[in-house]
């Protein structure tokens, strides 16, 4: 098998359909597409932990990535699992390219910095937004990408274009449409990747290396941790929000996102919480 810089022939394909749940045969198809999409959310949280523990990089390769969040369990940020769905996607035979967006949904703005990556996927002559690592307010499954497109489901989401060019994905809420990212369809490599991996590392305007952030996209219930306050969004009603106390917060990663750290790593995320 050719490699590509997706790094197919490098990923174990059947140890990441354990760890995802999926069962059944893999192809280059939209069956395939979906049931991948929804398998990986539901399993892989988003999880930004490492930069909290003292982690002076967080690595790119496939190896790592495969190591962290097949092998040990872990979750990571939308960087990592991009590197691991684009090798499995390539390893299935899918094409597809990557993209930037940026965050609008909690920023407020429009203008930040592209620092979310997610793939196109070309199939029968249409293309499809495969988004598996936006969290609590991504898609459960692809999107076509169309103007006007919507995906109508438990939760629904739709794909608007603005006059700049910008297509902008909406999180379609009971209380309103809300804006997750602005994106171009401008292609980005994986060393484009590593520019980004840097800034959301070390940067110190990087929204994931001073609080911790974990997500987790399941079927009927979405989670968000974002420093000590708890969203929880359920099909049809509005997000509800907890302030959870240091004990909670460092419980929330095994007990609500499926995360298990190591006895060092949550004594040191103690410290971390306690601050200076």
């Amino acid at each position: 098998m050719s490699d590509s810089m997706w790094q197919g022939s490098g990923v174990d394909l059947d140890a990441y359909l354990r760890r995802v749940g999926y069962e059944g045969d893999v192809a280059a198809d939209l069956s395939t597409l979906r049931r991948l999409h929804t398998a990986h959310v539901d399993a892989i949280p988003f999880d930004n932990l490492d930069a909290l523990l003292g982690r002076t990089a967080v690595p790119l390769d496939l190896a790592n990535v495969q190591e962290k969040l097949v092998q040990q369990g872990r979750g990571g940020w939308c960087l990592e699992q991009v590197v691991l769905m684009a090798a499995v996607l390539d390893r299935i035979g899918f094409t597809f390219t990557a993209f930037a967006g940026r965050t609008r949904v909690r920023t407020g703005s429009k203008f930040g910095p592209a620092l979310h990556v997610a793939l196109l996927v070309e199939l029968d002559g249409e293309r499809w937004l495969h988004d598996v690592s936006f969290g609590a307010f991504g898609p459960h499954e692809p999107i076509r990408f169309a103007q006007n497109a919507r995906l109508d489901s438990d939760f629904s989401f739709d794909l608007v274009q603005e006059p700049t060019g910008e297509h902008v994905l909406r999180f379609l809420r009971p209380e309103g449409p809300a804006e997750l990212y602005g994106f171009t369809t401008d292609v980005r490599y994986p060393s484009d990747f590593e520019l980004l991996n840097h800034f959301c590392l070390t940067h110190p305007r990087s929204p994931f290396n001073h609080r911790v952030i974990l997500q987790r996209t399941q079927a009927k219930v979405r989670h968000l941790l974002a420093g000590t306050v708890l969203t929880e969004i359920r099909p049809g009603e509005p997000a509800t929000f907890r302030e959870l106390d240091e004990a909670e917060v460092l419980s929330a990663p095994e007990e609500i996102f499926g995360i298990t750290l190591a006895p060092d790593d949550i004594q040191t995320l103690r410290k971390t919480l306690a601050g200076p």
